[in-house]
């Protein structure tokens, strides 16, 4: 029996509703993969300084952070759709200012506005998930980000070989931000709140103004010690079992790995299995788990720290960001959603670089071995607030 042509087209245009905010993702996580891979040979090719990469890095945070704190502002006068677009040409005139850069000072200066859209197309795909869909695609939405993140190093790779240059590559990942970007714009309707019962208050309507900035402020909290005991294991965990604890390259580097490997496969499991627990449940486990897992890197023999620590830790963490993001609707109410998403994704750049940062001083200060009592203390304060968000009353009778 051949199917009817409309049940055809319908079943086409729900894969590619459902299928562009995962390409929009993966898209976003390229650079990220890519830049640190790059880095040496675009050094060597513009004259940069040895300390020029985080300048880039932070020209690209600062950018993120304005972008993603005026997200909720410019969604609501523009919408979703254009958002999504004005960001996808963002990112790709910055990609391609990178690519095209004769001189280091052109580098900084295009990289803000590849910072300024991406954070722009975080926050407004984060915040049209959170109230459209449900905790499984947030999962899924998070995990295409990594799977970016991962494709991004051997794009740089295979441009080197192919070129002998690192320029095709972002010149790519410029073409394929384009072609999202227009993808976004063809199928803008896809973009339009479709929520059940859009008229109707949510719970956290209910509560007073004030008891949902309090929500608001507790969920900022806990993205800045989500994301920054995330950039922290990631970033110092390699350099401390090596040089502070002496364990082999090859097994910190297995270690660091695994870490990696649990962030990804966390994400894709909240994907799978995330309908089964609600997610409040779900986020007490996560938060239970992180504690445990930087106690464990603290307190563990070398080897357990970087072949079972590491891996729990990377796994309780990775489904933080995509579960608060989720809950956001009913702490602070459809209405605010947009704007405190915005803000929430602006806290955790702010955690994600500022805290290893931090770290990197106290370690230089006080030794590469008090990495793990850092993380246990980022990991109690996260559950700290995390009790905190959890007791405070929702709603009123």
């Amino acid at each position: 029996m051949i199917e009817p042509r409309s049940s055809l087209a319908a079943g086409a245009t729900g894969w590619i509703r459902t299928g562009t905010p995962l390409i929009l993702f993966v898209a976003l996580g390229l650079p990220a993969g890519a830049v640190g891979v790059a880095w040496p040979q675009m050094r060597a090719s513009l004259g940069a300084p040895l300390a020029g990469l985080g300048l880039l890095l932070a020209a690209y945070t600062a950018a993120y952070f304005v972008a993603s704190a005026a997200s909720g502002f410019l969604g609501a006068r523009l919408g979703t759709a254009a958002l999504l677009a004005a960001g996808c040409g963002l990112a790709a005139v910055g990609l391609l200012g990178l690519s095209i850069a004769t001189a280091w000072w052109m580098v900084p200066a295009v990289t803000l506005l590849l910072g300024g859209g991406s954070g722009l197309i975080d926050a407004a795909a984060n915040a049209h998930t959170s109230l459209n869909r449900g905790v499984r695609f947030m999962g899924w939405l998070h995990a295409s980000w990594a799977v970016g993140a991962a494709l991004g190093p051997p794009v740089v790779v295979a441009s080197i070989g192919a070129t002998g240059s690192w320029r095709a590559s972002f010149g790519a990942m410029a073409a394929a931000f384009l072609a999202v970007g227009f993808l976004v714009g063809h199928r803008r309707q896809d973009w339009i709140d479709t929520r059940p019962g859009v008229d109707r208050p949510s719970p956290a309507a209910l509560a007073p103004r004030s008891s949902r900035r309090r929500a608001l402020v507790l969920l900022i909290g806990l993205f800045v010690l989500g994301a920054g005991l995330e950039g922290t294991a990631g970033d110092w965990s390699y350099t401390q079992l090596t040089a502070g604890r002496l364990l082999s390259s090859g097994l910190a580097g297995l270690g660091a790995s695994l870490f990696w490997a649990g962030l990804a496969g966390g994400r894709a499991a909240i994907g799978i299995f995330g309908n089964r627990i609600a997610p409040d449940r779900l986020l007490d486990i996560s938060v239970g788990a992180s504690a445990l897992g930087a106690l464990a890197f603290w307190l563990a023999p070398p080897l357990g720290s970087a072949l079972i620590a590491l891996p729990i830790l990377g796994a309780a963490i990775s489904v933080i960001f995509p579960l608060l993001l989720s809950i956001t609707p009913t702490r602070v109410g459809t209405e605010m959603t947009s704007h405190a998403i915005g803000y929430e994704l602006a806290a955790g750049t702010l955690g994600g670089g500022g805290l290893p940062a931090l770290t990197g001083l106290i370690l230089q200060a006080a030794g590469l071995l008090t990495l793990g009592p850092l993380l246990t203390v980022f990991a109690a304060g996260l559950l700290v607030l995390h009790l905190v968000s959890r007791l405070t009353p929702r709603r009123v009778d």
